[in-house]
Protein backbone atom coordinates (compact mmCIF):
# COMPACT_ATOMS: atom_id res chain seq x y z
CA UNK A 1 0.00 0.00 0.00
CA UNK A 2 3.18 2.28 0.54
CA UNK A 3 4.74 1.91 -2.38
CA UNK A 4 1.69 2.29 -4.35
CA UNK A 5 1.42 5.65 -2.60
CA UNK A 6 4.91 6.22 -3.47
CA UNK A 7 4.42 5.33 -6.81
CA UNK A 8 1.41 7.72 -7.32
CA UNK A 9 2.08 10.38 -5.24
CA UNK A 10 3.63 13.58 -7.15
CA UNK A 11 7.35 13.52 -8.08
CA UNK A 12 9.12 16.77 -5.84
CA UNK A 13 10.80 19.14 -8.17
CA UNK A 14 14.10 20.20 -6.99
CA UNK A 15 14.39 23.58 -5.93
CA UNK A 16 17.04 24.70 -8.71
CA UNK A 17 19.13 27.80 -8.25
CA UNK A 18 19.05 30.27 -11.04
CA UNK A 19 22.00 32.35 -12.41
CA UNK A 20 21.88 36.04 -12.44
CA UNK A 21 22.10 38.05 -16.23
CA UNK A 22 23.11 41.47 -16.15
CA UNK A 23 23.55 43.20 -19.78
CA UNK A 24 25.11 40.30 -21.74
CA UNK A 25 27.07 39.00 -19.00
CA UNK A 26 25.93 35.73 -16.79
CA UNK A 27 27.13 34.09 -14.07
CA UNK A 28 27.09 30.73 -11.98
CA UNK A 29 28.41 29.62 -8.26
CA UNK A 30 28.68 25.41 -8.14
CA UNK A 31 29.58 24.25 -4.74
CA UNK A 32 29.80 20.52 -4.34
CA UNK A 33 31.23 18.26 -2.10
CA UNK A 34 34.69 16.75 -2.20
CA UNK A 35 35.00 12.73 -2.30
CA UNK A 36 36.26 10.80 1.39
CA UNK A 37 39.34 9.09 1.17
CA UNK A 38 41.61 7.94 -1.68
CA UNK A 39 40.80 7.42 -5.58
CA UNK A 40 41.48 3.28 -5.75
CA UNK A 41 45.54 2.93 -6.16
CA UNK A 42 46.53 6.26 -4.71
CA UNK A 43 47.83 7.54 -1.06
CA UNK A 44 46.69 10.90 -1.31
CA UNK A 45 42.91 11.87 -1.23
CA UNK A 46 40.68 13.25 -2.99
CA UNK A 47 40.88 16.41 -1.85
CA UNK A 48 45.05 16.34 -2.52
CA UNK A 49 44.08 15.80 -6.10
CA UNK A 50 41.25 18.34 -6.34
CA UNK A 51 44.08 20.84 -5.08
CA UNK A 52 47.06 19.18 -7.27
CA UNK A 53 44.59 19.52 -10.44
CA UNK A 54 43.64 23.25 -10.00
CA UNK A 55 47.38 23.99 -9.38
CA UNK A 56 48.45 22.75 -12.40
CA UNK A 57 45.93 25.11 -14.02
CA UNK A 58 47.14 27.86 -11.96
CA UNK A 59 50.93 27.34 -12.44
CA UNK A 60 49.77 27.36 -16.75
CA UNK A 61 48.48 30.54 -16.09
CA UNK A 62 50.45 32.55 -14.15
CA UNK A 63 53.56 31.17 -16.35
CA UNK A 64 51.35 32.83 -19.47
CA UNK A 65 51.28 29.24 -21.03
CA UNK A 66 48.34 28.16 -22.84
CA UNK A 67 45.77 25.60 -21.07
CA UNK A 68 42.17 24.44 -21.95
CA UNK A 69 40.28 27.17 -20.66
CA UNK A 70 41.62 29.62 -23.44
CA UNK A 71 39.42 27.52 -25.62
CA UNK A 72 36.10 29.16 -24.13
CA UNK A 73 36.19 32.35 -25.44
CA UNK A 74 33.22 33.62 -23.23
CA UNK A 75 34.81 33.70 -19.84
CA UNK A 76 35.38 36.55 -18.07
CA UNK A 77 36.82 35.74 -14.58
CA UNK A 78 36.82 32.11 -13.09
CA UNK A 79 37.82 31.22 -9.56
CA UNK A 80 37.92 27.55 -7.81
CA UNK A 81 37.71 27.37 -3.97
CA UNK A 82 38.58 24.61 -1.54
CA UNK A 83 36.69 25.10 1.56
CA UNK A 84 37.44 23.17 4.03
CA UNK A 85 35.66 22.06 7.57
CA UNK A 86 37.55 24.02 10.16
CA UNK A 87 36.94 27.22 7.54
CA UNK A 88 32.99 26.67 7.71
CA UNK A 89 32.60 25.98 10.90
CA UNK A 90 34.07 28.60 12.84
CA UNK A 91 32.50 29.84 15.85
CA UNK A 92 30.54 26.54 15.75
CA UNK A 93 29.82 24.03 18.59
CA UNK A 94 30.04 20.63 16.95
CA UNK A 95 30.74 17.45 18.96
CA UNK A 96 33.75 16.01 18.25
CA UNK A 97 35.72 18.90 16.81
CA UNK A 98 38.16 19.67 18.82
CA UNK A 99 38.92 23.58 18.83
CA UNK A 100 42.06 25.89 20.06
CA UNK A 101 41.74 29.79 20.60
CA UNK A 102 44.52 32.18 19.57
CA UNK A 103 44.17 34.29 22.88
CA UNK A 104 43.98 31.34 25.03
CA UNK A 105 40.92 32.13 26.85
CA UNK A 106 37.92 29.46 26.64
CA UNK A 107 35.01 31.71 25.90
CA UNK A 108 32.08 30.52 24.45
CA UNK A 109 32.40 31.11 20.49
CA UNK A 110 35.76 31.91 19.15
CA UNK A 111 37.34 28.69 18.69
CA UNK A 112 38.97 28.09 15.88
CA UNK A 113 38.75 23.96 14.66
CA UNK A 114 41.75 21.78 14.64
CA UNK A 115 42.39 21.07 11.07
CA UNK A 116 39.89 18.02 9.90
CA UNK A 117 40.77 15.11 7.55
CA UNK A 118 39.28 12.25 5.93
CA UNK A 119 42.21 9.50 7.88
CA UNK A 120 43.44 8.76 10.80
CA UNK A 121 46.66 9.96 12.39
CA UNK A 122 46.10 6.94 14.65
CA UNK A 123 46.87 9.50 17.72
CA UNK A 124 43.40 11.04 18.04
CA UNK A 125 39.66 9.47 17.69
CA UNK A 126 38.19 9.02 14.54
CA UNK A 127 37.20 12.68 13.11
CA UNK A 128 33.82 13.71 12.20
CA UNK A 129 33.11 13.08 8.55
CA UNK A 130 32.69 16.53 7.68
CA UNK A 131 33.43 17.25 3.65
CA UNK A 132 35.60 19.89 2.19
CA UNK A 133 34.10 21.44 -0.71
CA UNK A 134 34.70 22.97 -4.02
CA UNK A 135 33.33 26.30 -4.87
CA UNK A 136 33.50 27.61 -8.53
CA UNK A 137 32.26 30.83 -9.56
CA UNK A 138 32.53 31.86 -13.08
CA UNK A 139 30.91 34.70 -14.79
CA UNK A 140 30.92 34.74 -18.55
CA UNK A 141 28.99 36.41 -22.22
CA UNK A 142 26.09 34.48 -23.10
CA UNK A 143 23.25 31.73 -21.65
CA UNK A 144 24.22 29.19 -19.33
CA UNK A 145 23.06 26.04 -20.89
CA UNK A 146 25.17 26.97 -23.94
CA UNK A 147 28.44 27.95 -21.92
CA UNK A 148 27.68 24.39 -20.16
CA UNK A 149 27.85 22.51 -23.63
CA UNK A 150 31.15 24.80 -24.16
CA UNK A 151 32.65 23.24 -20.72
CA UNK A 152 31.59 19.96 -22.44
CA UNK A 153 32.97 20.15 -25.86
CA UNK A 154 36.46 21.79 -25.32
CA UNK A 155 37.66 21.42 -21.45
CA UNK A 156 36.30 17.89 -21.56
CA UNK A 157 39.11 16.65 -19.62
CA UNK A 158 40.81 19.02 -18.05
CA UNK A 159 37.50 19.89 -16.49
CA UNK A 160 36.62 16.06 -15.31
CA UNK A 161 40.28 16.23 -13.94
CA UNK A 162 38.98 18.55 -11.33
CA UNK A 163 35.57 17.22 -10.91
CA UNK A 164 35.85 13.85 -10.95
CA UNK A 165 36.88 14.14 -7.08
CA UNK A 166 33.77 15.27 -5.99
CA UNK A 167 30.80 13.10 -5.14
CA UNK A 168 28.60 11.23 -7.81
CA UNK A 169 30.51 13.40 -10.94
CA UNK A 170 29.58 11.67 -13.81
CA UNK A 171 31.95 12.96 -16.24
CA UNK A 172 31.00 15.56 -19.25
CA UNK A 173 30.75 12.81 -22.07
CA UNK A 174 26.91 12.37 -21.35
CA UNK A 175 25.97 16.37 -21.27
CA UNK A 176 22.43 15.53 -19.79
CA UNK A 177 23.96 14.28 -16.82
CA UNK A 178 26.58 16.46 -16.43
CA UNK A 179 23.88 19.28 -16.81
CA UNK A 180 21.88 18.17 -13.91
CA UNK A 181 24.99 17.26 -11.79
CA UNK A 182 26.16 21.36 -12.59
CA UNK A 183 22.26 21.93 -11.88
CA UNK A 184 22.17 20.03 -8.65
CA UNK A 185 25.29 22.01 -6.65
CA UNK A 186 24.48 25.17 -8.00
CA UNK A 187 23.96 27.73 -5.26
CA UNK A 188 22.12 31.49 -5.81
CA UNK A 189 24.46 34.41 -5.97
CA UNK A 190 23.15 37.09 -3.51
CA UNK A 191 25.19 39.71 -5.46
CA UNK A 192 26.19 39.55 -9.26
CA UNK A 193 27.94 43.33 -9.74
CA UNK A 194 28.85 43.86 -13.00
CA UNK A 195 29.53 47.46 -14.00
CA UNK A 196 31.08 46.37 -17.23
CA UNK A 197 28.17 44.42 -18.28
CA UNK A 198 27.50 45.70 -21.91
CA UNK A 199 31.56 44.85 -22.87
CA UNK A 200 31.74 41.04 -24.30
CA UNK A 201 35.14 39.55 -24.08
CA UNK A 202 35.01 40.09 -27.74
CA UNK A 203 34.93 44.04 -27.17
CA UNK A 204 37.29 44.11 -24.82
CA UNK A 205 40.11 41.84 -26.36
CA UNK A 206 38.96 44.29 -29.15
CA UNK A 207 39.37 47.51 -27.52
CA UNK A 208 42.96 46.33 -25.83
CA UNK A 209 44.36 45.17 -29.05
CA UNK A 210 43.20 48.78 -30.58
CA UNK A 211 44.77 50.72 -27.59
CA UNK A 212 48.06 48.52 -28.43
CA UNK A 213 48.13 49.63 -31.68
CA UNK A 214 46.98 53.22 -31.18
CA UNK A 215 50.17 54.05 -28.41
CA UNK A 216 52.38 52.39 -31.28
CA UNK A 217 51.00 54.84 -33.66
CA UNK A 218 51.53 57.74 -31.37
CA UNK A 219 54.71 56.76 -30.68
CA UNK A 220 55.86 56.55 -34.24
CA UNK A 221 54.81 60.16 -34.74
CA UNK A 222 55.71 61.52 -31.82
CA UNK A 223 59.44 59.82 -31.62
CA UNK A 224 61.93 62.14 -30.50
CA UNK A 225 64.39 59.59 -31.44
CA UNK A 226 64.27 59.36 -35.03
CA UNK A 227 62.91 60.75 -37.93
CA UNK A 228 59.42 60.11 -39.05
CA UNK A 229 59.63 58.12 -42.63
CA UNK A 230 56.51 58.49 -43.61
CA UNK A 231 53.58 61.55 -43.12
CA UNK A 232 51.05 61.04 -40.66
CA UNK A 233 48.48 60.44 -42.73
CA UNK A 234 49.95 56.93 -44.05
CA UNK A 235 50.56 55.79 -40.64
CA UNK A 236 47.11 56.01 -39.37
CA UNK A 237 46.09 54.71 -42.78
CA UNK A 238 48.19 51.78 -42.02
CA UNK A 239 46.97 51.87 -38.36
CA UNK A 240 43.36 51.44 -39.34
CA UNK A 241 43.99 48.72 -41.83
CA UNK A 242 45.71 46.59 -39.05
CA UNK A 243 42.56 47.32 -36.92
CA UNK A 244 40.21 45.76 -38.81
CA UNK A 245 42.03 42.36 -38.37
CA UNK A 246 41.48 41.14 -34.90
CA UNK A 247 41.03 37.80 -34.46
CA UNK A 248 41.35 34.17 -36.04
CA UNK A 249 38.65 31.38 -35.74
CA UNK A 250 37.11 33.88 -32.96
CA UNK A 251 34.60 34.00 -31.54
CA UNK A 252 33.53 30.73 -33.05
CA UNK A 253 33.38 27.80 -30.40
CA UNK A 254 36.46 26.86 -29.31
CA UNK A 255 38.23 29.65 -31.12
CA UNK A 256 41.27 30.92 -29.70
CA UNK A 257 41.51 34.84 -29.77
CA UNK A 258 44.54 35.22 -31.52
CA UNK A 259 46.13 39.04 -33.79
CA UNK A 260 48.82 39.81 -35.73
CA UNK A 261 51.04 41.38 -33.56
CA UNK A 262 53.51 42.38 -36.33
Amino acid sequence: MIDSERANAPRIELNWAASKTIGGISEIAVLAPIRLGCPPGERRTYEESTTSAIQNLADRHQQGLPTELGRIPAIHFGRMIIIRPEQYLLYSALPGVVDYYPDGKLSDGGGIPVPIDDYLDGSRKPPPKLRSFLLTLVEFDGELKAYMRDVAAFLARDFDRVFENCEDFPGTRNFEQFWLWIRRYQINTNLFYAPYSNFSTVRIKQLEDFKRRFDALVARIYSPARARERSVEELFDEFLRQSEQYACNFPTPGGIFETDRS
